[in-house]
């Protein structure tokens, strides 16, 4: 019998996802925004707020407001209303202390603002800061008193990201807006605006990045700020330490070309100080003989006993040293080169396509020879396909082309009249690589023929790509008849 528990689970498990996405979108669909009216009061008022609700989903729904701080009471106007389809509305929330509520200090109530129809709600806590003060500092007008505290590492290295701490501490019982924060680490500068509720203490993490290659030593990272009206109103200072480095990066190559062959290096100092940079070349005694250094290299015994040629140089940041040691045989082998050169070249630019031209006499009488058949072979040797492939083959003015007869495998597309005599024309769209091709047509002589008859080259031509045309030339054909 077949198990239901698996099926039974399976169903259960769909379920519950669908709910969870249903729910996770009904919880998406409202927003809310909070401006602050009135948040520096005596034990004996209420702060003051307004809230926005954006109803964003497709249907209405309620909206309740709630804390669960004991020692605040929340009064919403209206206390919960219905919002309609894709709107708004404004709330107006006051939060009274209780007498528990010490004067002097910041408060952060919770306030919950909840969808009724869903049953998700979001708890907003920072937007609802409460200042509470004693009754004879209200109203009075505090100073600007902030503590700037900047903080960095003791030692840096420039290749990796800098961080910089930044502590802003506002020591009076104020809101303080667009506070310019200034910070200036000589190396790397950033500067911002920012604001502190009252009594807050605001930090902030910055990372720089600066030029790997800057030079090492002791730097001041210096803190800033700035009120609105332009006022120094405090300052910071931390000393840290760029640290020096070299970082050599070696490049080699070695290449050989007609019995020279050339050893180059390149050693560029990617650090942000002095280092010596040195390469070694390991010859023998014939090496040495046909080598020339660039620049000149210095004879050393290495740690193994063996002799090395050297070249050394001190390079700063960003310096580089290039140097070489060309070995040089070509007087010795250029006789041998020579011939290899000319080899490689008949193969580099031979042409990719053969055309051979034969011919069979048909037409044997007493008197002579009076018809030819004519075979073109062609083939393309290369590895790749000959696109676009035009063959002429020219017939001497005592012959002519038998039309009657059937012309080959290949139909010529044209037959023209040309200076020298007859010629046909035939086109192949490509020619793919190793592929063949043999064209053969019968031509017939006006008169008949004696002694033979010459038949010229026949010409291929194909694109070679970016316009460019090559042209291919056949043999001639001497074919001679001899009576007997």
């Amino acid at each position: 019998m077949m198990n239901k528990k698996p099926v039974r689970f399976s169903v259960l498990l769909i379920v519950s996802i669908l709910s969870v996405l249903m729910l996770a979108f009904h919880a998406s669909a409202y927003a809310y925004f909070v401006e602050t009216f009135n948040n520096t009061i005596t034990k004996n008022e209420a702060a003051t707020f307004r809230i926005i609700v954006q109803n964003t989903a497709d249907y209405e729904d309620y909206y309740t407001f709630s804390t669960r701080d004991v020692n605040w009471i929340l009064n919403v106007d209206p206390a919960s209303a219905l919002v309609p389809a894709n709107s708004e509305k404004e709330f107006i929330a006051s939060l009274s202390p209780k007498p528990l509520v010490n004067e002097g200090r910041t408060y952060f109530i919770p306030v919950k603002i909840k969808s009724e129809k869903s049953g998700f709600y979001f708890e907003e806590e920072k937007k609802f800061a409460v200042y509470v003060v004693d009754p004879s500092l209200k109203g009075g007008v505090y100073p600007i008193t902030v503590t700037p505290v900047v903080s960095i590492e003791n030692t840096i290295d420039p290749r990796e990201k800098v961080s910089v701490r930044v502590v802003l501490r506002n020591r009076n019982v104020r809101d303080i807006e667009d506070l310019k924060v200034v910070v200036n680490g000589e190396v790397f500068y950033k500067e911002y605006v920012t604001k502190l509720l009252p009594l807050e203490e605001k930090t902030n993490e910055i990372l720089f990045e600066i030029d790997p290659l800057t030079e090492p030593g002791i730097k001041t990272l210096t803190l800033t700020i700035f009120s609105a009206e332009g006022k120094n109103e405090g300052e910071s200072t931390s000393e840290y330490e760029i640290i020096g480095y070299a970082d050599l990066q070696k490049t080699e190559s070695k290449s050989t070309v007609f019995f020279r062959t050339a050893q180059k290096f390149s050693i560029v100092n990617n650090g942000n100080e002095k280092a010596t940079a040195e390469h070694k070349f390991s010859l023998n005694i014939i090496q040495r003989l046909f080598t020339k250094f660039t620049p000149d290299a210095v004879k050393e015994k290495g740690a193994d006993g063996k002799s090395y040629y050297v070249i050394r140089q001190e390079l700063g940041s960003e310096q580089v040293l290039e140097g070489k040691a060309v070995t040089n045989y070509r007087i010795i082998v250029l006789i041998i080169a020579i011939i290899i050169v000319i080899i490689v070249l008949y193969y580099v630019l031979r042409s990719p396509l053969i055309i051979v031209k034969s011919a069979e006499p048909l037409g044997r009488t007493e008197n002579g020879l009076s018809e030819v058949k004519i075979r073109l072979y062609i083939k393309n040797r290369s590895r790749k396909q000959l696109a676009s492939l035009r063959v002429v083959d020219v017939v001497p003015s005592i012959a002519e082309i038998d039309r009657k007869t059937h012309l080959g495998s290949m139909e010529p597309v044209s037959i023209g009249k040309g200076k020298r005599g007859t010629v046909p024309r035939w086109e192949m769209e490509a020619l793919e690589a190793y592929e063949e091709r043999i064209i053969t047509y019968r031509i017939k002589s006006k008169l008949t023929l004696i002694g033979g008859i010459r038949l010229p080259s026949a010409k291929a031509m194909f694109d070679e790509g970016q316009g460019k045309e090559r042209v291919t030339y056949s043999n001639a054909v001497n074919l001679m008849y001899r009576i007997e």
